[in-house]
């Protein structure tokens, strides 16, 4: 990892071979991964890579370069070019210069020693016993185990520098049965230790054997249980379609003026937390603004969205969130680290207590139908069971389902208490939900 000083010393360095107001931002880590099929691992990699991207100003006109070597003429090089660039530009009046502040930030708060000193020996110790098991099954695992850290540094030439490090592990398997079940699982922390690989089978195992032999269910509307994979697909598209500053500033967000309204059901509360351990984040942007807990929905009601400082201007705050992305950003700032206020149930609790309905592991495929009504598309995957009187009965056949966000958030029945740490947009930490009325269009393989 490249530490503090060494961070510094790179900044210094640029700075002194530019003459104009100038940015750095430093990324990258060490990553391990194991690759999974066929019940065995057939790769094992190991990178480690760093890229420094140089962003120079001439008033407002910004040109960007970067480079993956750090020192003499390939960064003076990297400079050149973003000088070039910038010179070439039309200027942007969203563009509010580089920030400045002379308040550094360091911070390790999810940097685990342990996590990153872990070989693969030691992170696969316990996947033979594994492997053995799903072979006597005649079952195939296939998946992906890794593990390392990464870097988040941002300075220029008004003072500012901020600098945070995190490790990070994850393991993602799915289970194929010769009589086409199917069963998935993962787990994501920035602790390895916190990797159970053998629950995470049971899980996968039990999710492939029920499902095997699946019927058929025709469409409709159906009261359904989404597991928390599933839930963070639609959790995903909430924050990208309507809970970032530029599509709430340009009107194209389906909560574009509706601060302080009642938009989702009472019992759906959304917050932006970097400092919880399941969505564990970074304590500023890349505009090297403070990151802020934010509260985007609060018992249903909208209470603004992330900000960066062009969308606070453009809508009338007196200052960002801490939620922008690099510069430029088509999107504008985004939520990260997105989290749901839990429940009072467990997921079995949810079993029970549903009469009919249907249970779903994740989604797939998942895509826009209409960005202004946050209408989206997709289907189950990897364990899609049908429940009757309190109890998982059969496995079904993928469904494809079509739905509007915010009437699904409006309706949703029960929220369990467990919540998990997940990835993929961002990284969020989000309870299973019970969902009534849920409209499956049709099936698919």
């Amino acid at each position: 990892m490249i530490g503090v000083d060494k961070a510094r010393s790179i900044f210094q360095e640029a700075k002194s071979q530019c003459g104009s107001d100038l940015q750095v931002m430093l990324s990258g880590g060490k990553k391990q991964l194991a690759r999974i099929g066929k019940n065995h691992v057939y790769q094992n990699l190991m990178k480690k890579d760093y890229t420094l991207k140089v962003q120079v100003a001439d008033g407002q006109k910004v040109g960007n370069a970067s480079c993956n070597r750090f020192f003499g003429k390939e960064l003076l090089e990297s400079i050149q070019k973003a000088e070039l660039i910038a010179s070439h530009q039309k200027e942007d009046p969203d563009f509010c210069g580089f920030h400045g502040s002379d308040q550094e930030c360091i911070d390790d708060k999810f940097y685990c020693e342990k996590t990153i000193a872990a070989d693969f020996q030691e992170k696969l110790k316990g996947m033979g016993q594994i492997f053995e098991d799903a072979s006597a099954r005649n079952v195939e695992v296939a998946g992906a185990f890794s593990h390392g850290d990464s870097i988040a540094c941002i300075g220029n030439s008004h003072g500012l520098f901020q600098y945070h490090v995190c490790t990070d592990a994850n393991f993602t398997l799915s289970i194929m049965t010769p009589q086409g079940g199917s069963g998935w699982a993962e787990s994501h922390s920035h602790e390895l230790s916190k990797i159970r690989a053998e629950e995470l089978y049971e899980r996968a195992l039990q999710k492939a054997l029920a499902s095997e032999k699946p019927g058929l269910l025709p469409e409709g509307e159906y009261t359904v249980i989404l597991e928390p994979p599933a839930v963070e697909s639609l959790v995903m598209f909430l924050g990208y379609l309507g809970l970032g500053g530029l599509p709430c500033a340009e009107g194209r967000s389906y909560f574009s003026g509706k601060v302080g309204q009642q938009v989702l059901g009472e019992n759906i509360t959304l917050i932006d937390d970097y400092l919880s351990p399941e969505s564990f984040g970074c304590p500023f942007d890349f505009e090297g603004s403070a990151r802020s807990r934010q509260t985007l929905i609060e018992n249903g009601k909208f209470m603004g969205p992330v900000l960066d400082r062009s969308t606070a201007k453009k809508l009338g705050f007196e200052a960002s969130t801490g939620h922008a992305l690099p510069y430029p950003s088509r999107p504008g700032p985004l939520p990260l680290n997105l989290g749901m206020q839990g429940g009072d149930q467990s997921l079995d609790e949810m079993v029970k207590n549903t009469k009919r309905g249907i249970l779903v592991t994740r989604f797939f495929y998942d895509n826009v139908i209409d960005p202004g009504k946050m209408t989206i598309t997709g289907m189950t995957r990897d364990g899609t069971f049908l429940i009757e009187d309190g109890e998982i009965s059969t496995g079904l056949k993928n469904l494809r389902y079509n739905e509007s966000l915010p009437r699904v958030f409006q309706n949703v029945a029960a929220i369990s208490k467990d919540k998990w740490s997940l990835r993929g947009f961002g990284r969020t930490s989000l309870p299973a939900l019970k969902i009534e009325g849920f409209k499956f269009t049709g099936q698919s393989s």
